[in-house]
């Protein structure tokens, strides 16, 4: 059985561990680099938008290229937003220490989800080696043979009289 970390409720935290912990970050950065924090309905919402946006990408195991231009696409789509939110398009260009702070939370989240994604997939194998396997049937290896019925048997005038006098048609004119 493979693992499952990919479907169900594993594929659901793996997207909310994503969204929380790139969001989250992405607006410490934003904050410690001098920029406005939001509300947190904003925030929750953002994360959440993160979340329903990894979804098709987790699928599989995310290896490291695929963290990195995930996580630096969330932390440009933080700084914009925060910005937005801040009302100040002054701010859109990024100054050199927020510059830093989303680089180093950019290292920080992909360090920790490189890790977590690891130990996801290796809890998944390990619980499917425990778990018993789906019973299947054997593969098919002749034709199914399928018993019929035999005809019941007939009185032997009523053989004769359909050998004998034929079934009529209609009348013809």
């Amino acid at each position: 059985m493979a693992p499952a970390a990919t479907r169900g409720a594993a594929r659901a935290v793996r997207c909310g561990a994503v969204g929380l912990s790139t969001g989250l970050l992405a607006v410490l950065a934003h904050a410690g680099g001098g920029g406005h924090l939001p509300s947190l309905p904003h925030l929750l919402v953002f994360a959440l938008a993160i979340g329903c946006t990894c979804l098709p990408l987790t699928d599989q195991q995310l290896g490291f290229g695929e963290l990195l231009s995930l996580v630096g696409a969330v932390q440009v789509a933080a700084h914009v937003f925060l910005v937005v939110l801040s009302h100040d398009p002054r701010e859109l260009v990024p100054a050199p220490a927020m510059l830093l702070g989303h680089a180093l939370a950019t290292a920080i989240v992909i360090i920790a989800l490189a890790g977590f994604e690891q130990a996801v997939f290796r809890l998944a194998a390990a619980v499917a080696a425990v778990l018993p396997r789906r019973l299947s049937p054997p593969p098919a290896v002749a034709p199914l043979r399928i018993p019929i019925a035999a005809h019941p048997p007939q009185p032997l005038a009523e053989v004769l009289r359909r050998r004998t006098v034929p079934r009529r048609g209609p009348p013809v004119s």
